[in-house]
């Protein structure tokens, strides 16, 4: 009873493996068909018709535009270099001074004293080593007392060098030309050797300063010549004078300085700017944005036509865009862009393409 239940069970796993092959089959076949007639269908469709142009590069000269600043093109702070109170004030915050201008002057009245002291006594030396010389010539003073008065005139006349040297350092000069950004005595104040008078700035070169990347510094060379772009729209061109060799530890960027003449002083520090510096030219094509496509898997790039009028993707990578249109690498000269038609068509289908002629540029 058992085995007849079995027996059974087994001939209709079967008897349904069949029916169910049969219908397999039968839906294999129907597919097949269907592709058969599709093949048929392509064959029998005409040949879409694109236009396109032929490519021509032409060289291309970008800029790399980064943020900066104005700075002085030196900043010195003038110190003191001897002591004493401050006697005068010769310059005011902000004035115009010429290298060498007189800034402040400390007291002299003591130092006048001992530059009078000095100078008797350097008169008093040199009368003592006159008349020992002339005893060493006639042999009544013997060399020992001859090199001890020389000795005696060559310290008397350092002591006058050094007390005329402190004189000069009372009168406090600027040390070049610039203006005389802060003034941090007054007159009455005593200052000590080391001490902050004025801060000179010199703004004639001035500097546009920014940072570039690591990726942007490569193309920057010395010597070229940037435009700067100051809010109000006023642009001014300078020289690149200076890219760091070491980056910035913090935002891992290169200062990059180009150098402005400002004879006028008419811009100041610490102005916004945009610097536009020239990078190397290269070989690229224009195209019009209405050309670009992308391909299933988000490339973005165009389509052309080769030899045997097949459709094919290039991909290509946006440079920069401008009034002209959109600047990209990846495309040789002579392919044949597909201008109008492409957005109809797909890579691998066969076209009629309608030249419109080679244009230069694009």
């Amino acid at each position: 009873m058992r085995s007849s239940i079995v027996l059974a069970g087994t001939l209709g796993i079967v008897a349904t493996a069949w029916i169910l092959s049969g219908q397999l089959s039968e839906v294999d076949k129907s597919a097949a068909a269907d592709a058969n007639r599709s093949k048929e269908a392509d064959v029998g469709k005409p040949v879409v018709s694109v236009r396109v142009r032929t490519l021509q590069a032409r060289m291309k000269q970008d800029a790399l535009i980064l943020n900066g600043r104005t700075e002085a093109s030196r900043k010195v702070i003038v110190r003191a270099q001897t002591a004493g109170p401050i006697t005068a004030i010769h310059a005011a915050e902000g004035r115009f001074v010429e290298a060498n201008d007189i800034i402040a002057r400390q007291n002299v009245e003591d130092r006048t004293a001992r530059l009078n002291e000095s100078t008797a006594l350097l008169k008093q030396r040199q009368i003592e080593y006159q008349a020992a010389t002339k005893l060493a010539k006639k042999g009544f003073r013997s060399e020992a007392k001859l090199a001890d008065a020389r000795a005696k005139l060559d310290a008397a006349r350092a002591k006058t060098r050094s007390v005329r040297v402190d004189i000069s350092r009372t009168s406090i000069k600027a040390p070049f030309r610039g203006v005389l950004e802060t003034r941090y005595v007054e007159r009455g104040d005593y200052v000590k050797i080391g001490d902050q008078i004025a801060s000179i700035v010199d703004l004639d070169p001035i500097l546009a300063v920014g940072s570039a990347s690591e990726q942007e510094v490569g193309s920057i060379k010395l010597g070229k010549t940037g435009m700067v772009t100051f809010i109000g729209g006023k642009v001014v061109k300078g020289k690149i004078r200076y890219i760091a060799s070491v980056a910035d530890p913090d935002t891992r960027s290169f200062r990059i300085e180009l150098e402005i003449d400002n004879a006028d002083r008419g811009i100041l520090a610490g102005l916004t700017s945009k610097l536009s510096l020239p990078k190397p030219p290269v070989r690229a094509h224009v195209l019009s944005p209405a050309v670009l496509t992308l391909a299933d898997d988000g490339r973005i790039g165009v389509r052309t036509v080769d030899n045997t009028d097949i459709v094919r993707f290039r991909r290509v990578s946006i440079l920069t865009q401008s009034l002209d249109g959109v600047w990209v690498s990846g495309l040789v000269d002579g392919e044949k862009l597909i201008t109008v038609g492409h957005e109809y068509v797909r890579a691998g289908q066969k076209v009629r393409p309608i030249a419109e002629g080679t244009v230069t540029g694009s």
